[in-house]
C-alpha cells in the first residue's frame, strides 16, 4: 500500500466511536455573502436569492461545526493521507479559491478513497472530494470543474439557505441527515437512521435547480480565471448523465445531492461562451495524480495492472500509463517486475519526484530497507535544498521503520507545524517518541491523534496519562491548558 505508516496497535488504544452527537453537529454552511462580487462580474447575473445564513450561524460557529465533522468523518471514511495527492488537491483548490470572494480564508480539500462519484463541502472552508471524481475526470480541467462548484456552494451559502427554507427545528437535525449523505447515502444512511429518515435525507439534500445555475456559473467563472478550461464542466457532467441515464436507481451520489438535467447542462454549455477560449494546460502532473490514486488504492491492483499493460500494448506509451503500470506492478507484489519498469522511467525523467517517491516505496515494500531508505535521503537532501517539503514525511516514515527515529522527531514536528489538521502526522510522531523512551510526550502525540479523529474522551485520557508522566511544571501547565481546550470545545459544541 502507498505510504504505509507503520502504525501497529502496540502504539495505538482500541478505537471506540466517537459520541454520536458529535456527528449530528454537520452543517454544510457557506460564509461570505458573494452578491457583490456576482454583480461586478457581467458573466455572473444571476436572480439574488437571498442569503440569511448569518441569521443561523456565525463564521466562528460555522467553523467549529465544519471542524468538528470533519474530525468525526475521518473515523467513519477512508480518507487518503498520501501527502503527495493531499498536496495535489489543496493546489489545485488553492489556484481556483484565490480568484473567489472567499480568497482570504483558509480552505482544505481532502481525497475520500471511494469509487462512488461524489464531493461534498462543510463549514470552515473543508471541500472533500471521492477519488472516484480524480480517476473519471479526463482532463484536469474536469476535476477542477467540480472542486470551483463546490467552493461555489460554500460561498454562496447554499445550505445555510436551505436551513431558512427547511421546517427542521434545530442544525442538529439537518446535522444528521447530512453526515449520512456525505457517508455515502443511500444504504449507509438508511442503516444509520433507517428508511423513513432516509427519505427525509433524500429530499432535503438535493440542491435546487437555482442553486446549481449559481455554483456552476461561479465556478465557471473561477475556472476561467484560473485558466482551466471552463467547457470542461458541462462537458464532464454530460458525460454522467449519458452513462447513468439508463439505470437512474444507480446514479453516483453526486447527481442524486446535485441534480443533473439537460436544461441544466445546456445553461452552463451557453454560459462558457462568454469566456475566453483557454489554451491546454500541460496534462502531465494531473495524469500521474490519476495514476496514482488509481493503481495506488486499486481494490484489486491486478485488474489496473491488466487495463495498463493492455494499453502499452496498444502503443500508449505515455509516461503516465507507464509509471500507473509499474505502480499497479508493486502494488500487486511484482515487485521485480516494478522495479524492471520503474528503472527507464527515471531515466528518461530523473526530476519527477512522483515516479522517484514510488521507486523507492517498492523498494521498502519489497523489504529492501536500506535502499529505500536511501533513494529517501537522496530525495530528501534534494528537495530540501529546492525548498520543497514535500518529501519530508515519507523519509521521516521511513526513518521510523528503520529505528532512527530521533532524526525522525524534528522532521515531524515541523510538518505538523505546516499541517496540524492531518491526524497521521501525530500517530507517527506518538511512535517514534515511544521508541526513544518520551512516553509522555508519545501520550501527548496520540492525544492530538484520537482529537482530529473526533475521539475527544480519548484524547482526554491520553492527557492525563501524559501528566501522570509529566515532571516538568511548564509541560504540566500546557498539556492542562490543552484539556481544558478540548473541554471548552465539547461545551461550544453542545450549546449549538
Amino acid at each position: 500500500m502507498l505510504f504505509n505508516m507503520a502504525i501497529t496497535d502496540k502504539y495505538i488504544d482500541t478505537l471506540t466511536k466517537p459520541a454520536l452527537f458529535f456527528v449530528a453537529l454537520l452543517i454544510c454552511t457557506p460564509f461570505v455573502n458573494t452578491s457583490k462580487a456576482a454583480r461586478e462580474d457581467h458573466y455572473d447575473q444571476l436572480p439574488d436569492l437571498g442569503s440569511t445564513a448569518a441569521n443561523y450561524l456565525s463564521d466562528h460557529d460555522a467553523g467549529l461545526l465544519g471542524a468538528a465533522f470533519i474530525r468525526q468523518s475521518r473515523y467513519r471514511m477512508p480518507y487518503i493521507y498520501d501527502p503527495e495527492l493531499v498536496q495535489y488537491v489543496n493546489d489545485l483548490g488553492d489556484s481556483l479559491l484565490k480568484h473567489s470572494t472567499d480568497a482570504d480564508k483558509d480552505y482544505h480539500f481532502y481525497l475520500i478513497d471511494n469509487d462512488v462519484i461524489n464531493a461534498f463541502a462543510v463549514p470552515g472552508g473543508h471541500i472533500a472530494l471521492h477519488k472516484a471524481i480524480l480517476v473519471k475526470s479526463e482532463t484536469e480541467s474536469e476535476l477542477a470543474s467540480v472542486v470551483g462548484h463546490e467552493i461555489s456552494h460554500v460561498t454562496q451559502q447554499h445550505i445555510a439557505r436551505k436551513i431558512e427554507g427547511s421546517r427542521f427545528d434545530s442544525i442538529i437535525a439537518l446535522g444528521a441527515l447530512l453526515a449520512a449523505a456525505a457517508a455515502g447515502g443511500g444504504e449507509a444512511a438508511q442503516a444509520a437512521f433507517g428508511l423513513s429518515q432516509a427519505t427525509i435525507i433524500d429530499r432535503q439534500l438535493r440542491y435546487s435547480r437555482s442553486y446549481e445555475a449559481e455554483a456552476d456559473s461561479l465556478g465557471i467563472r473561477l475556472m476561467s480565471k484560473a485558466g482551466y478550461n471552463p467547457a470542461a464542466m458541462p462537458v464532464f457532467f454530460k458525460r454522467l448523465l449519458d452513462e447513468n441515464r439508463i439505470n437512474e436507481s444507480s446514479a453516483p451520489e453526486f447527481m442524486r445531492s446535485h441534480p443533473l438535467t439537460i436544461n441544466r447542462i445546456a445553461e452552463s454549455s451557453e454560459r462558457v461562451k462568454l469566456y475566453p477560449v483557454v489554451e491546454d494546460r500541460d496534462e502531465s502532473h494531473f495524469k500521474l495524480m490519476q495514476a496514482k490514486a488509481m493503481a495506488g488504492y486499486a481494490e484489486n491492483p491486478s485488474l489496473i495492472r491488466d487495463m495498463y499493460r493492455s494499453k502499452i500494448k496498444l502503443g500508449d506509451n505515455s509516461i503516465a500509463t507507464r509509471y500507473g503500470y509499474a505502480l499497479a506492478l508493486s502494488e500487486n507484489n511484482e515487485f521485480d517486475l516494478a522495479r524492471q519498469e520503474f528503472k527507464p522511467l527515471l531515466h528518461e525523467y530523473p526530476e519527477n519526484v512522483t515516479i522517484a517517491l514510488s521507486n523507492a516505496n517498492n523498494e521498502l515494500e519489497d523489504k529492501n530497507i536500506d535502499k529505500g531508505l536511501d533513494l529517501l535521503e537522496i530525495l530528501f537532501t534534494q528537495e530540501r535544498a529546492k525548498g520543497n517539503h514535500l518529501i519530508d514525511i515519507y523519509y521521516a516514515n521511513s526513518l521510523v521503520l528503520t529505528d532512527r527515529n530521533e532524526e525522525a522527531i524534528p522532521i515531524v514536528r515541523s510538518a505538523i507545524a505546516n499541517e496540524k489538521s492531518e491526524p497521521y502526522l501525530h500517530i507517527l510522531l506518538s511512535r517514534a517518541y515511544y521508541e526513544t523512551g518520551d512516553r509522555m510526550r508519545s501520550y501527548q502525540s496520540r492525544a492530538e491523534y484520537h482529537y482530529l479523529q473526533g475521539n475527544y474522551e480519548f484524547a482526554l485520557r491520553q492527557i492525563k496519562m501524559a501528566l501522570d508522566l509529566s515532571d516538568s511544571a511548564y509541560e504540566t501547565a500546557r498539556l492542562n491548558a490543552r484539556a481544558v481546550d478540548i473541554v471548552e470545545e465539547i461545551r461550544e459544541l453542545e450549546k449549538l
